[in-house]
């Protein structure tokens, strides 16, 4: 989409009004494109799966969930006899790779990872993080109840703001959300 200038040719509350008008009349037509785009496509999803599922697809979907289960039980105990961790079929491979690894409890010593850092700190303390940030929530707590040293916060390199901030609302605007909405889910 091409950069848009405004014009600053809006001088008077009735130019405003005619404005929003014409902002309304676009989002209502937007949004009966959007609802009809996703009317079409709800239709559509619900006539493939239908079919699917007539055709038998979650029968077959079960049906491959147990022969991948089934395979690699097998391959489990016959991969000690392959060359490679990968085994060359006419309809495809199979095999194992290495995962990526990973950090877990052992329930018996540590049941949660809070348990696993107290642990950790007393045992390993160089792989525990103490990473200090802003806590901006106690800071807007203290502003609010007035016992804030603005100055003191100033020397920190903090400020307070609040700005004002545009909004717009045509009453069109709710439709036109509303079929956005079904347009993501679609």
């Amino acid at each position: 989409m091409a950069r848009l200038k405004p014009k600053n040719s809006i001088k008077s509350k009735e130019q405003a009004e005619a404005a929003m008008s014409r902002l309304n009349q676009i989002d209502t037509q937007l949004a009966g494109w959007d609802m009809g785009e996703a009317e079409n496509i709800a239709m559509v999803r619900e006539t493939h799966v239908n079919t699917q599922n007539k055709a038998g697809r979650p029968g077959l979907e079960t049906e491959k969930a147990l022969l991948v289960k089934e395979i690699e039980s097998w391959a489990e105990e016959a991969s000690a006899s392959w060359e490679k961790k990968t085994l060359e079929t006419p309809f495809g491979r199979l095999g194992f790779r290495v995962g990526t690894p990973a950090v877990v409890l052992i329930k018996r010593v540590a049941r949660t990872f809070k348990d696993a850092v107290e642990l950790l700190a007393k045992i390993l303390p160089a792989f525990v993080r103490e990473t200090p940030e802003i806590d901006k929530e106690a800071i807007l707590a203290a502003d609010r109840e007035g016992s804030l040293d603005v100055g003191k916060l100033n020397k920190c390199g903090l400020v307070i703001t609040q700005d004002d901030q545009f909004w717009l609302e045509t009453n069109a605007s709710k439709d036109l959300d509303e079929a956005s909405k079904k347009l993501r889910c679609a």
